[in-house]
């Protein structure tokens, strides 16, 4: 049955209006999603860098002894590693064995025609080991001299500080040394390989300590000697070490004692 002309026209114009109200009206706008946002931390300071210092200590020997007042005086010496010569870190004690030794005329104790300076340190394979000298209270004298026994008696050797005196000297600077009465000090011992590449490990066979003639009356008591952990590995391998029985009560010490 065909459409009369009049209601297609209606139903058409009809279909129009209601796309134009269509348009008309506003769709509602989509909610856009919130853009992610960083997660700020509080701010933390950074932790400091937990590095422990070198610890070059090799051993400590320490025992009392007595004033002339009769109180008891504690007496320590330090041991540590040594350096080369010619390590840039051994200037200072380089600079202060040569200008000892040299006071004392010294010479190379590998060639004694040669005189100790920088260089014969270097042509010698030089490795110098401080020790550090200390008694307290400060400013007593001993009964009697106590006198330091600073390595091997064929290698040279310098010490210097309160109380410290030379018992005799030589031209290769082994000479022996004692202190007299407390304070603080500082010894150098220098080990010579004989060539230019040193022996780190020569201390080793050196003895350490201190000692009082049996005739001046003096004791040497309560003596302790410690090893480190860093020297251990050294030591235990040298036939004739001694690890600290030396304690006589005239005597304190640590060290090579010959195989």
């Amino acid at each position: 049955m065909a459409i009369p002309p009049s209601l297609a026209v209606r139903v058409v114009v009809s279909f129009v209006a209601l796309l134009s109200l269509a348009g008309c009206t506003s769709a509602p706008a989509a909610e856009s999603e919130p853009e992610p946002t960083a997660t700020v931390e509080p701010s933390q300071e950074p932790e400091p860098e937990k590095t422990a210092g070198p610890d070059d200590v090799l051993f400590t020997v320490s025992a009392n002894v007595r004033a002339i007042d009769g109180t008891t005086l504690g007496i320590s010496l330090t041991g540590r590693k040594p350096i080369a010569s010619t390590d840039r870190a051994a200037s200072t004690l380089v600079g202060a064995f040569v200008e000892q030794c040299v006071a004392l005329e010294g010479r190379s104790v590998s060639d004694v025609s040669t005189p100790i300076s920088d260089e014969s340190l270097a042509t010698f394979g030089s490795s110098l080991m401080r020790i550090d000298l200390a008694s307290s209270p400060e400013g007593e004298a001993f009964v009697a001299p106590v006198d330091l026994v600073l390595g091997s008696p064929y290698y040279a050797k310098v010490a210097s500080g309160d109380n410290v005196q030379a018992v005799d000297t030589t031209d290769t600077c082994t000479g022996r040394y004692q202190i007299t009465g407390s304070g603080s000090g500082t010894a150098i011992t220098n080990y010579e390989s004989g060539v230019t590449l040193p022996n780190l490990g020569q201390w080793a066979y050196g003895h350490y300590g201190f000692t009082v003639p049996f005739e001046s009356g003096a004791t040497i008591e309560a003596c302790r000697v410690v090893v480190s952990e860093l020297a251990e590995p050294i030591v235990e391998d040298v036939p004739g070490w001694d690890p600290g029985s030396d304690a006589t009560g005239i005597s304190c010490g640590i060290g090579y004692r010959g195989e």
